[in-house]
């Protein structure tokens, strides 16, 4: 009876032990909780201790966004606005008119022009009326990038307190046209100056680039014990990957936007993610790759694990 208790024993520590060596690797979401690689992590630690579960970033931006200034200078009985961004070296002109039919003041939108400095404006109208300041507040937010495991978060500055995780299932230059400015255009091959549009496409694109991981997560995902590896669901495998994880039902669309083109948890009331699709499969590819160099694309573009917070 003895050897039978042992026996069993044993036989019951041998399937737990292999249990936990079956613990599936990568992102796992199981009972609310998220791990990777077995270490649970989750929004709002500390970056310090995210790194203990997912090894050293490899590089930090830092970004900054808000802080402009924007002035309004009205002309009353003119009927006349002139708006100015910080980041704008115009000023853009509005005019006003009176409806005949019911008294109102209205926009009138065959007047919306640039205008290059004040002085002209002044010249012909005279002095404005009155000036209005509306400054921005200012927000920095500094990424944290695994370029090799194709993997980012942000944190706030302040605190280094974990925010919103991004997995990037498909990389950057496969779903956008990208101007790097690594090959030269039609305008720079002739020898003109760039275009104004060019320039600040350029400075967009670079911008998006930076903040992306160099690489896609080509690892495992688990949703509720159902596991797909990112790399062998491939470019075409966007239903394959949804079944496999087990959210093609209704209860995973995402509120107020086409079910076609992502899936959406509600974790707990803080976290949520979002699983991201892109397909270049339909007949329109405007600001995407050419189809004849990317091939057909129908797949997860990205993970999204983010914090609800209304501050």
């Amino acid at each position: 009876m003895m050897y039978n208790k042992l026996f069993l024993g044993f036989l019951i520590f041998i399937q737990l032990a292999s249990c936990q060596g079956k613990r599936e690797t990568g992102f796992v979401l199981e009972k609310k909780k998220l791990y990777y690689n077995s270490k649970e992590i989750e929004l709002g630690m500390p970056v310090e201790k995210f790194t203990d579960a997912m090894g050293m970033f490899d590089r930090i931006v830092i970004d900054s966004s808000g802080g402009k200034i924007i002035k309004n200078y009205y002309w009353k009985t003119k009927l006349i606005k002139l708006n100015k961004h910080s980041d704008n070296d115009y000023y853009i002109i509005t005019k006003f008119k009176k409806n005949a039919a019911t008294g109102q003041i209205v926009e009138d939108t065959e007047s919306y022009d640039k205008i290059e400095n004040l002085e002209d404006i002044i010249s012909k109208y005279g002095k404005y009326d009155s000036i209005e300041e509306i400054k921005s507040p200012l927000r920095i937010e500094k990424l944290f990038i695994w370029d090799e495991l194709g993997v980012s978060l942000s944190a706030y500055p302040e605190t280094n307190i974990v925010g919103n995780i991004f997995i990037q299932t498909l990389h950057l230059t496969k779903s956008r046209e990208l101007d790097l400015g690594l090959v030269k255009n039609l305008e720079e091959e002739r020898g003109l100056p760039l275009t104004e549009e060019t320039k600040e496409k350029r400075k967009n694109d670079k911008w998006f680039f930076n903040r992306r991981p160099k690489k896609e997560y080509a690892g495992n995902f688990t949703f509720n014990g159902k596991t797909i590896n990112l790399k062998k669901a491939g470019y075409t495998g966007w239903e394959k990957a949804i079944k496999g994880l087990g959210i093609v039902g209704s209860d995973y669309y995402p509120p107020g936007d086409s079910p076609q083109w992502s899936r959406w948890i509600r974790v707990h009331s803080d976290m949520y993610i979002t699983f991201e699709r892109f397909s270049n499969m339909d007949e329109y590819n405007w600001g995407e790759p050419s189809k004849e160099n990317m091939g057909q694309i129908d797949c997860m573009q990205s993970i999204v694990i983010w914090w609800y917070k209304t501050d």
